[in-house]
């Protein structure tokens, strides 16, 4: 799932690569606490400069899956990633994306899940993409209904973040 192609959408919204030289970009759109609130404790905060050029290493060895760059009118606004799962689930891929504070309500992220999406539907056979959303964040959510993803249940107070427990979301989508 590492392939080096641009994809471009709607909204003037692109996917490329991550590459060295968003090092700098990248550090300073990730290290905001609104951004951190809404991801997984592995995402760090604050987010340096070293934290930036060791995620995009990972990323340029595959680490992280499909992963690339969301840009918005050819400037880095975030990123997406898709995690390929094993075993009796390599159907099936996880969804992962952020994006930075002054993109939010754009479009943009809409935009981007629906490329992704599409991409690995139609190059990499994948038949189910899910995600994990916090109950708190509606606009991630949203922008995976927008792209015909479906709640398909609840894990009750299965996320402690900033010393709260909250409802994971499931939602997946499918490709049959």
């Amino acid at each position: 799932m590492n392939d080096n192609i641009t994809i471009t959408g709607m909204h003037e919204v692109s996917l490329r690569a991550l590459e060295a030289s968003d090092e700098q970009r990248l550090s300073i759109l990730a290290n905001n606490p609104n951004i951190a609130r809404n991801l997984r404790n592995v995402f760090p905060h604050p987010y340096t400069p070293a934290d930036a050029q060791f995620f995009i290493s990972k990323a340029q060895e595959g680490a992280w899956g499909y992963c690339r760059a969301i840009l918005y009118r050819e400037e880095l606004a975030g990123v997406i990633n898709l995690l390929p799962q094993s075993d009796v689930y390599r159907h099936s891929a996880e969804i992962g994306y952020w994006l930075g504070e002054a993109y939010w309500h754009k479009g943009i992220m809409t935009a981007a899940i629906g490329m992704v999406c599409r991409h690995a539907f139609e190059q990499y056979g994948i038949s189910r993409i899910f995600a994990g959303v916090f109950a708190y964040n509606s606009y991630s959510a949203r922008a995976l209904e927008k792209n015909g993803f479906i709640l398909e249940g609840i894990k009750r107070k299965a996320v402690l973040k900033q010393h709260e427990l909250s409802d994971e979301h499931f939602y997946a989508l499918l490709n049959i």
